[in-house]
């Protein structure tokens, strides 16, 4: 029976690995074969210390960040200016190349893992069994869920529970030779949600659109026109989008992936803790979820390492911090949508300052 079993390979699985590895622990790290997908993300400078704990800070450079040179916005009146709620630098991030990397430093540590998924889990006093989507099972002491939204651990007993469905659209694209663009990173709201833009490493624009699933315009997803023409009814956006010479009709193809509030009603659930997305999945507008993730995985493994020596101290510690941290976090969101008001009359507005009528 493995001591810790860590389900999932994202950001908080891997520095939950890596965490018991540096405590003397080996864990059985279990998730599919490597594959993130490129967002145009940002690593707030909150991760500095728990990348230094895993001596990972190594692994920034110029193939997987760029240094951030602040957030400027279009938000609760027309002009653009520099965002009053995000002052602080970071790191627009090649989300895909930073992972590899850090899975390749989990490999050359000889940690353990299976390439499949865990389907369902079974659990006695002394025990958690994982049963695998290969037909095989494990047993574990302790489980560690970090399986991102679809939080495999979750069920009657800890039931997800979504607070609206903001979901994000967006295409990747390539500078023209001899165009540069500010590091920095662009928000701007509009009627029907708001537009995110951002560089990458390796000379690249991240454009993406934010909205409920119920708003998002009929044929979208194939309309690379309808794409161009939404993008070109924004001021600073469209503006910026110009002066790099990107034509956003010239998208190969748009992806679309979940960008709401997920919350459990349980972080811990006898012998399985949460962390990650699969704890807690957040409204990317406050720019923290990576670092929450690297965080929370740090914080699961210590509290697994206190669980195996019978002790709950760092568990209790951990469960308060992030439940303290996630009703800030929640208070801020809500100051950030309360703070653009040209919008009363739209249904994505309304719905996050209290005076839709629709439920979630």
């Amino acid at each position: 029976m493995h001591e810790v079993v860590i389900l999932g390979a994202g950001l908080a699985g891997m520095a939950c690995a890596r965490t018991l590895l540096r405590r003397g622990c080996r864990p059985l790290l279990i998730a599919p074969g490597h594959d993130v997908a490129n967002r145009g993300e940002t690593l707030s400078f909150r991760a500095s210390p728990y990348l230094e704990s895993l001596d990972w800070t190594g692994l920034l450079d110029a193939e997987t960040a760029i240094a951030c040179q602040g957030r400027y916005s279009v938000w609760g009146r027309a002009a653009l200016r520099r965002d009053t709620f995000h002052r602080e630098s970071g790191w627009h991030i090649d989300r895909q190349r930073l992972e590899q990397r850090m899975a390749d430093s989990l490999d050359a540590d000889g940690v353990e893992r299976l390439s499949t998924e865990a389907r369902q889990l079974s659990r006695s006093p002394t025990r958690v069994v994982v049963d695998l989507a290969n037909g095989s099972s494990i047993e574990a002491e302790f489980v560690v869920d970090c399986t991102g939204r679809s939080a495999v651990t979750a069920g009657s007993e800890a039931p997800l529970r979504r607070l609206d469905k903001l979901v994000a659209c967006y295409g990747i694209f390539d500078l023209e030779d001899g165009a540069e663009a500010v590091p920095a990173t662009l928000v701007e709201a509009v009627a029907t949600g708001w537009w995110y833009m951002s560089v990458m490493p390796r000379d690249r624009i991240l454009l993406g659109f934010f909205t409920d699933s119920d708003l998002l315009p009929a044929g979208l997803r194939k309309d690379m026109h309808l794409w161009a023409h939404m993008a070109s009814q924004t001021s600073a956006v469209s503006a910026r989008l110009a002066s790099l010479g990107i034509d956003v009709a010239t998208c190969a193809q748009l992806q679309f992936a979940p960008a709401s509030t997920v919350t459990t009603s349980k972080l811990i659930d006898h012998r399985i803790v949460r962390a990650g997305d699969a704890a807690s999945a957040l409204d990317p507008l406050g720019a923290n979820g990576l670092a929450t993730a690297l965080w929370s995985g740090i914080q699961a493994a210590e509290s697994a390492m206190g669980l195996l020596a019978r002790n709950d101290t760092a568990l209790r510690q951990y469960e308060r911090q992030f439940l303290e941290g996630i009703a800030s976090y929640l208070a801020t969101q809500s100051a950030i949508y309360a703070s653009e008001h040209r919008f009363p009359d739209a249904s994505f507005w309304r719905q996050r300052n209290g005076t839709s009528p629709e439920g979630i």
